[in-house]
């Protein structure tokens, strides 16, 4: 595994083969996938006592499609920003997707399941519609037919103003903070990606400054190998040397950072962390098997295989 992960890394380095490797990130090409990531984000936010009907949204990282934004346009929310590194969703995908999102919404349509996607977290326990919170009359007003047309405009002219009060952003890449107006965002999402980010603690606090006063994140992070090692916790075990090859020219890789880095700066930032759902996972590489930099992990960051993240905005 080692071997054929150091190859990939280093075929980044020649121009012409890695233009023909491929660079999908998987998911969100799925219109069901992208229903049950956000319906997720959407009942836990409500649980927790976060839900207050965001407006204006935005994701990190949203990978093949926009799809996890326009469901949340479709549940009511009028502005969704999209920020990436790298340029992947396509119209075309994006506006089939919608048309699927708009049949799955319209038929209150359960929420997929590990049956479906045993891979997706954070799990629930239970998949059906939310309809105490999206009821008939929030969808009768989401769903109109006015609304659908605006969004699939605003879908068709990325870099237009906004259609009837719905707009979407598609900002690649996104590094500056000044994309976004301080304080205007109600909600920031992610699903997967944050395991990817190298500069944490300035994405951690570049999200403090574009939330509301009374703004919320919803964050699901991996921190699994990603199929880079045998076992899930093995890019821990990699020296530097050896993960510098893996990684190539794809800065965004892995951080390889475990849940309490992320923890420590986003409470730096300014979060108060309200609620957590984590996967403990003792079946990786002992710590003794472990490179050095990683040994002395405490027991939470060593079992600790995912964490969905719900944090809002104190005051300063």
């Amino acid at each position: 595994m080692c071997f054929k992960q150091i190859i990939r890394g280093v075929l980044t380095y020649v121009p012409e083969l890695d233009k023909i490797l491929p660079n999908r990130t998987g998911g969100t090409n799925s219109a069901r996938y992208c229903y049950s990531a956000w319906l997720r984000h959407l009942v836990l936010a409500q649980k927790a006592s976060l839900w207050n009907w965001p407006k204006v949204v935005a994701e990190l990282g949203p990978g093949d499609s926009l799809g996890i934004g326009l469901a949340a346009l479709l549940s009511g929310a009028q502005k969704y920003y999209a920020f990436d590194v790298v340029e992947y969703a396509d119209t075309a995908v994006n506006l089939d997707i919608l048309d699927e999102l708009i049949e799955l919404f319209t038929n209150r349509e359960p929420i997929p399941d590990q049956n479906e996607f045993p891979l997706l977290e954070p799990k629930l326990k239970s998949y059906e519609f939310p309809s105490y919170i999206l009821t008939e009359e929030r969808l009768r007003q989401s769903l109109a037919s006015d609304r659908i047309r605006s969004i699939r405009s605003a879908l068709n002219n990325l870099s237009c103003s906004a259609y009837n009060d719905i707009e979407i952003r598609y900002v690649v890449p996104w590094y500056d903070i000044s994309i976004v107006e301080q304080k205007s965002v109600d909600m920031i999402f992610s699903q997967a990606v944050l395991e990817h980010v190298q500069e944490l603690a300035g994405t951690y606090e570049t999200f403090y400054t574009w939330l509301k006063p009374d703004g919320f994140m919803s964050h699901q992070i991996d921190f699994g190998c990603h199929h880079l090692a045998e076992r899930w916790n093995g890019h821990w075990a990699y020296s530097d040397m050896t993960w510098k090859l893996i990684k190539g020219k794809r800065p965004y890789l892995l951080n390889r950072e475990p849940y309490s880095t992320h923890k420590r700066l986003l409470e730096t930032a300014g979060f108060e962390i309200v609620d957590e759902i984590k996967t403990i996972d003792r079946s990786g590489l002992a710590r003794e098997q472990l490179n050095p930099r990683f040994c002395q992990l405490s027991e939470e960051d060593l079992t600790t295989r995912t964490i969905h993240i719900l944090a809002r905005k104190t005051p300063q």
